[in-house]
């Protein structure tokens, strides 16, 4: 596994190391280059100490030699008769250079420099790997620290990574401590603008579970408390056919546990659809799909109950109705809003089934001729197992939430209203296909 920590340590250390030898060769050749410059410069000052000097050449006294000098000074008069030599036994010169020249004398190279007077030319000459010994003495006592200081670097830039790190190893370490159930924000005080974007989306995210948990909460509750109902029913009416007195009252009971038994498998199935419609949750694939086709198909589901209640079920759609949906999705939404229309329309009426498209997107219409909804009510009614008290017809109370659930999943609006021809208008818009 990769690691942050390493990787800027090992980039770090290379460029510091990278910096030190650079800093180090540069600062190497520079110092030998100065140095030479220092000694042309000591050739020349000797030079000059001797000008007044020439008429007393063969008494002129230069300290002894040390070892690491090697200076060669000779003097020549006016008609180019040697008249002293510092070091009898060293190289002679035996021509006259003036200013800086480099000699090679009995295969060394030598450095010299030669000043004119008016009594005649001073020489001085210098062994060059004399001169270039203490040059590189001088550069390495220069380098040398550099490179003592190098690990010191190195230990300064792992402890700055580290601290810098820090923040993060504390955040790891606070999430590392929380259990499953601790969706509390993280703590976002004192922490580097890295790090404020990451804990800002993980706080997002926590809120986004938290209340993904609390919703799974309430609906396990409800749906416990729902399923109470039908199940004590099939309870007491398995009860009433083991106690039936007679063939007609076992007939009647078993014609009840029937009824109970659909009404659980009702509400199981609307159940399972309300869990699997959640807005949050993506699970089927959204493709371009016809929305009257679809329609047509959740009509198809609701045919029977509207048969046996001899209500004129239709739909009105003259050309196909593009949608980009999950046509499972959006099969069930059509079957709710029909089922719902169908079931609170007296027997005899009529429910319509509409589609349409625009530049705006497409519509969805279902018209009923039943009670409809009052507008104050228009807001709870999508709201999970809310049942209007003053209808007499059974339901789940589920019908318009998984509506509601499936359009917000596709970016749809769903609205109600009045029917023209009394009823309630249930409109879903759904955005233009891009």
């Amino acid at each position: 596994m990769k690691s942050i920590r390493n990787r800027l340590l090992l980039a770090l250390i290379v460029l510091v190391a990278i910096v030190c030898a650079l800093t180090a060769t540069v600062t190497y050749r520079r110092v030998l280059n100065e140095t030479s410059t220092l000694f042309d410069y000591q050739l020349r000052q000797m030079a000059l100490s001797l000008r007044g000097q020439i008429s007393l050449a063969p008494r002129i006294e230069v300290p002894p030699d040390q070892g690491d000098t090697d200076f060669v000074i000779q003097i020549w008069d006016l008609f180019g008769a040697r008249m002293y030599l510092s070091r009898p036994g060293l190289p002679m010169i035996n021509q006259t250079v003036l200013g800086y020249a480099d000699l090679q004398l009995r295969g060394q190279a030598w450095r010299a420099y030669g000043l004119r007077t008016a009594a005649g030319v001073i020489q001085i000459a210098q062994p060059v790997r004399v001169r270039e010994r203490l040059a590189r003495a001088a550069a390495l006592r220069v380098v040398i620290p550099l490179g003592l200081l190098l690990p010191i670097m190195i230990a300064f830039v792992a402890w700055t990574v580290g601290r810098g790190l820090l923040p993060l190893r504390r955040l790891t370490t606070d999430i590392q401590r929380r259990d499953a159930r601790s969706l509390t924000p993280l703590a976002d005080d004192d922490l580097p603008s890295e790090l404020e974007p990451l804990v800002a989306e993980l706080n997002r995210l926590l809120a986004r579970l938290r209340e993904s948990f609390a919703r799974q909460r309430d609906f396990i509750a409800d749906a416990a408390h729902e399923l109470r109902s039908p199940l004590t029913a099939l309870r007491l009416q398995f009860q009433l056919l083991d106690r039936a007195p007679d063939q007609a009252a076992a007939a009647e009971a078993q014609g009840r546990l029937g009824e109970a038994i659909e009404r659980a498998i009702h509400l199981a199935e609307q159940l399972l659809a309300l869990a699997r419609s959640d807005p949050q949750e993506l699970d089927g694939a959204v493709e371009p799909v016809d929305l009257a086709a679809v329609a047509a198909e959740g009509i198809a589901d609701s045919h029977v109950l509207a048969a046996a209640r001899r209500i004129d079920l239709g739909l009105d759609s003259r050309a196909p109705v593009p949608v980009r949906a999950d046509r499972e999705s959006l099969r069930i939404l059509v079957r709710n809003l029909v089922d719902n229309a169908v079931r609170y329309t007296p027997a005899g009426g009529a429910v319509e089934v509409r589609c349409s498209s625009s530049a705006a997107g497409a519509l969805l219409e279902v018209l009923d001729n039943g009670p409809g909804i009052p507008p104050a009510e228009r807001g709870r009614v999508f709201d999970r197992f809310y049942r209007r008290a003053a209808l007499q017809e059974s339901g789940t109370g589920l019908g318009l939430a998984i509506v509601k659930a499936i359009a917000e999943r596709h970016g749809a609006q769903v609205t109600l209203g009045d029917a023209p021809g009394g009823g309630l208008h249930v409109t879903v818009r759904f955005p233009a296909p891009p």
